[in-house]
């Protein structure tokens, strides 16, 4: 792992990743369970937490990349499912009373990664170990409070947790 003494973050709840208007939590088939058996929901439950996004146009190379599940193709153009937002634009699940997240031990891998991005580079001589590089996402570095010199360095176990 890359340049993590760099990466100062400490969360201070200020629900800015769970209420902007444009980010949208793309969820995985293993967020998906997840969710439903942290919940004990039923599958019509699950469908009602979940939205089917259509992309408008063809996302570019580096939209697809910043998104943790790939875009499926479907005879509508390429889609992917995701956490349902209320109509003033919070997760499902945030409570702006206290602040959090209802289902912050079941979340899903886009908000248990969030501020950071991942990517792998594969070394191609095999001598070495492929290197892994952290950074802060574009949006993060946008509206995220929890960024900056006076959040401690992130620390090993941390990582290994993400």
């Amino acid at each position: 792992m890359s340049n993590t003494n760099d990466l100062r973050f400490e969360c201070v709840h200020c629900g800015n990743c769970c209420t902007d208007l444009n980010t949208l939590v793309n969820t995985t088939y293993l967020d998906i369970l997840r969710i439903s058996n942290g919940l004990n929901l039923t599958q019509k439950e699950v469908i009602e937490i979940l939205g089917f996004y259509v992309f408008d146009k063809k996302p570019t190379i580096k939209e697809i990349e910043r998104m943790v599940v790939p875009p499926i193709e479907t005879e509508r153009g390429l889609a992917f499912t995701g956490l349902k937002k209320r109509p003033n634009c919070q997760c499902y699940f945030y409570d702006s009373k206290k602040k959090r997240c209802s289902i912050y031990n079941f979340r899903p891998n886009f908000c248990r990664t969030f501020p950071f991005t991942f990517k792998v580079f594969v070394n191609k001589d095999k001598s070495d170990e492929n290197a892994i590089k952290v950074n802060f996402t574009e949006k993060s570095l946008q509206y995220c409070e929890g960024i900056g010199e006076e959040a401690p360095v992130i620390e090993k176990d941390i990582w290994v947790k993400i």
